[in-house]
């Protein structure tokens, strides 16, 4: 492989990852606002408690844990604590801000 086709492949490997960077990077603070805004100090422990005892897996959750899990999870994402999983769905992309995909895409796009 050339120096130059190595080189062209890094810097687009590198922009792609600097877009992919920005996006998460506003997923996560938009996300983490979303969770201090809606639940109460006690329900942000419990939220990241539960998180914690799951390690991502479901089977690590008794049911009761795994029913107060969706309750919190589903509040967190709406502000509204009998919000529907359709409720949850569509709030969604608004933890992404159209700016922050565009910006992201337009960074991804525009080199490399």
């Amino acid at each position: 492989m050339a120096t130059t086709s190595l080189i062209t492949r890094i810097r687009g490997s590198s922009v792609q990852l600097q877009a992919l960077g920005f996006i998460a990077f506003e997923l996560w603070k938009n996300a983490r606002r979303r969770v201090e805004d809606n639940l109460t100090d006690r329900e942000r422990r419990e939220f990241l408690d539960l998180i914690r005892t799951s390690r991502g897996r479901r089977a690590n959750l008794n049911d009761r844990q795994q029913h107060h899990f969706a309750e919190l999870t589903r509040k967190a994402a709406t502000g509204e604590g009998d919000a529907s999983w359709g409720d949850v769905v569509k709030s969604l992309p608004t933890l992404v801000p159209t700016r922050a995909l565009t910006q992201g895409v337009g960074r991804f796009r525009g080199k490399g």
